[in-house]
């Protein structure tokens, strides 16, 4: 286990973050996550020569601040070239599936956020101003959720590190190599300009069109110096906005996927408009129910996200219970509000009403990917292109 959290450190700090010589890096974590923090900031040290800050947090208030000093004299180091922020994540702090009811769930703000269900708050002002992160961490309800209640911490620790691609270190050749792919596959996205969509597969019959003055994003970020860095990972998903008003047809909900605390399995979607005008669910219809009575934009079509379906994470992560994971694992269609990170040059209310955006305060990823899933993209002039087949994307 050691050897891997050392590769993880190793992956966070030289192709997640990129940390460079002068960098002052701050590290908000639970005192669950907290002796992985001090791995990571002991490493971060040699790296950046500058100390390391660790912010220990307790339900969201500050409960102490420890500091890690590199082992060079303060006359010695480097002066500050920049900040850089990352948050570990405790993967069992995820409430996953629970008895409670789930129209008390739907009715609490808070609640929300815990599923991961909160939508982007619209600021349009609002600007990557320093490289980011959030770390996910395993453990045991996780692993039990994906593994059964038998899954050991072996058992643990070797499927995070098959996710992750840590069983040695090829694996940042892998993600570094992964970005690059995924960067080519926005830019010849975004060169096609505003797309129509046909969207076929398991149970999947969709037509849609992307929206105006958006944009394929995903994968690596940029702040405005132009440094790059990967806000999360796995990675394996591009997205962008749909015009809600054009989204017609029906779809299959591919694998299960878990809303306010149920496993919903066997759910179908009749879209109208843009707008969900029935469904049904072998399992979890309640928690459908609960979701799209949260406000009138929980059931509009808002995008869609693009993966293939082929990868270590479509085969190991059967299901999305926790939604660091949900677009990761296949192509998925998204209800509910818009992805702020889609945006052009919009810069009021009104020039987003115009994009014909979804709004809403929640969000839900509908997985949809299989491998029959083809996707054709036909731009403004006609030419048609393959934007996936066969569940695989084609650029």
């Amino acid at each position: 286990m050691q050897e891997t959290l050392r590769r993880y450190a190793r992956l966070i700090i030289e192709i997640q973050l990129k940390l460079q010589r002068g960098d002052a890096l701050s590290i908000n974590t639970e005192s669950s996550t907290m002796a992985f923090a001090r791995m990571l900031a002991t490493q971060a040290c040699e790296s950046t020569m500058q100390t390391v800050n660790i912010v220990e947090t307790n339900h969201g208030k500050i409960a102490q601040v420890v500091e890690f000093d590199p082992v060079e004299h303060r006359i010695k180091r480097p002066p500050v070239t920049g900040y850089v922020m990352c948050h570990l994540v405790d993967l069992d702090n995820c409430p996953y599936v629970t008895e409670e009811g789930v129209s008390s769930l739907a009715q609490e703000v808070a609640k929300l956020g815990t599923y991961g269900l909160l939508s982007d708050p619209v600021f349009l002002d609002r600007r990557i101003a320093v490289p980011w992160a959030n770390i996910p961490l395993p453990g045991p309800l996780w692993a039990m959720q994906l593994l059964g209640k038998a899954a050991s911490e072996e058992d643990m620790w070797q499927l995070f590190s098959k996710i992750y691609r840590l069983e040695d270190d090829h694996g940042l050749k892998f993600w570094h190599d992964q970005a690059n792919l995924l960067q080519y596959r926005k830019q010849m996205l975004n060169k096609r300009g505003k797309l129509g969509l046909a969207i076929e597969g398991d149970g999947c019959s969709l037509q849609t069109t992307t929206a105006d003055r958006t944009t394929w994003t995903g994968g690596s970020s940029s702040v405005s110096s132009g440094r790059t860095f990967l806000p999360n990972l796995p990675m394996q998903h591009v997205h962008t906005s749909l015009d809600t008003c054009t989204t017609e047809g029906e779809l299959s909900a591919t694998r299960p996927f878990l809303l306010l605390g149920k496993v919903v399995e066997g759910a179908t979607f009749v879209i109208e408009k843009g707008k969900v005008v029935s469904y049904s669910a072998h399992k979890g219809e309640e928690a459908l129910d609960a979701f799209l009575a949260i406000d009138e934009g929980a059931g509009m079509v808002s995008g869609i996200s693009l993966a293939d379906n082929d990868t270590i994470e479509s085969r190991y992560l059967r299901w999305a219970i926790h939604p660091h994971f949900n677009t990761e694992i296949t192509t998925a269609l998204i209800l509910g509000g818009f992805s702020l990170s889609t945006l052009t040059d919009q810069s009021s209310d009104e020039e987003i009403d115009a994009s014909h955006l979804a709004r809403s305060l929640v969000r839900l990823a509908i997985p949809i990917g299989s491998d029959s899933l083809s996707i054709l993209g036909t731009d403004e002039a006609g030419r048609q292109t393959s934007l996936m087949d066969d569940g695989v994307c084609e650029l």
